[in-house]
């Protein structure tokens, strides 16, 4: 099995192991005590090359790094202003919204749109998490 490809398995690995969503950084932080030989360049560029093959999902949120999830179908995710942390949206109707905007895109309404060719969505809802908010 090629450097490569050993490489690739302990990243996707790890973050199938974990459910915070991490930032590169922190994937960086956990595969380092294991594994000090693996850089932080190659973790960032295998954690992007993971997400372009759909093995993880990138979250991207503006004004911060970008997260990965270990959870490739389509959902949502909740973001706390305060802490960072990113959380599944699994809450009651979230499947219908989401089927909703899964129609939109694939009966081309948001395709048609201003002549704009729609490839996806991505919906996040911002607020303050329940622990940050205890601690105000």
């Amino acid at each position: 099995m090629a450097r490569n490809t050993i490489q690739q398995q302990i990243i996707c690995d790890t973050v199938k192991s974990m459910t915070t969503h991490p930032s590169p950084d922190e994937v960086y932080n956990i595969i380092h005590l294991k594994y000090p030989s693996i850089g932080r360049a190659t973790v960032y560029r295998v954690l992007n090359k993971l997400s372009e093959k759909g093995e993880i999902r990138k979250v991207s949120i503006p004004g911060t790094a970008d997260r990965f999830d270990f959870r490739t179908e389509e959902h949502m995710h909740m973001i706390c202003k305060s802490c960072g942390k990113v959380f599944d949206a699994d809450f009651e109707g979230s499947g219908e919204l989401l089927e909703n905007i899964n129609m939109l895109l694939r009966d081309g309404a948001a395709s048609d749109y201003m002549g704009f060719e729609s490839e996806g969505a991505n919906i996040s809802f911002y607020g303050i998490c329940a622990e940050c908010q205890s601690k105000q």
